[in-house]
């Protein structure tokens, strides 16, 4: 009995012991992190018109863009002219070569199906000339713009056309 006790004075010993000179602070510290605004475009189609014959009527076609934007990012899409001489946001056109007389194809990109609202450069919602770009609100994942393009039959100018493939190279703008 005598060995019990002694060993249970010395377990009680060496726990205060052991104990005695412990302690324990606790601190903390900030974790932080800033998510800025942000838009990436995934992807933007090419807008093919395809074969035309002059006097046949207009020819519509649509493109995608797709964007990717932080979730509650306003932004706007803009388009610019394209590279095609004398191209204006009111008549873009397509060219062969240096353009010039008969050596262009008419066209131009709009924001609705009906073909009635331009689709500008600018990257906000209206500009002064009625015209628009393409606007949203980003939630975080993709959202789809369509662009719709119309090639204008003007039969009496591209009657005289020269066979060839005419083009343009839009650029898309957004602004966040």
């Amino acid at each position: 009995m005598m060995d019990f006790r002694r060993t249970l004075v010395a377990a009680g010993l060496l726990c205060c012991i052991g104990g005695a000179g412990a302690t324990t602070k606790t601190s903390t510290f900030a974790v932080t992190a800033t998510v800025v605004a942000n838009c990436l475009i995934n992807s933007a189609s090419a807008m093919t018109f395809g074969t035309y014959t002059a006097g046949t009527g207009n020819v519509d076609r649509t493109s995608s863009i797709v964007l990717r934007c932080s979730n509650t990012t306003a932004y706007g899409i803009g388009l610019d002219a394209g590279t095609g001489v004398g191209s204006t946001l009111a008549q873009r056109k397509m060219t062969i070569g240096a353009g010039g007389t008969n050596n262009e194809v008419n066209y131009n990109l709009y924001t609705d199906a009906a073909r009635t609202v331009l689709w500008a450069n600018a990257v906000t919602a209206a500009t002064a000339a009625g015209n628009q770009g393409g606007t949203g609100t980003g939630l975080g994942n993709t959202a789809t713009h369509t662009v719709y393009g119309r090639l204008v039959d003007d039969s009496t100018s591209q009657a005289a056309t020269p066979s060839a493939l005419y083009a343009s190279t839009v650029t898309l703008t957004v602004n966040y």
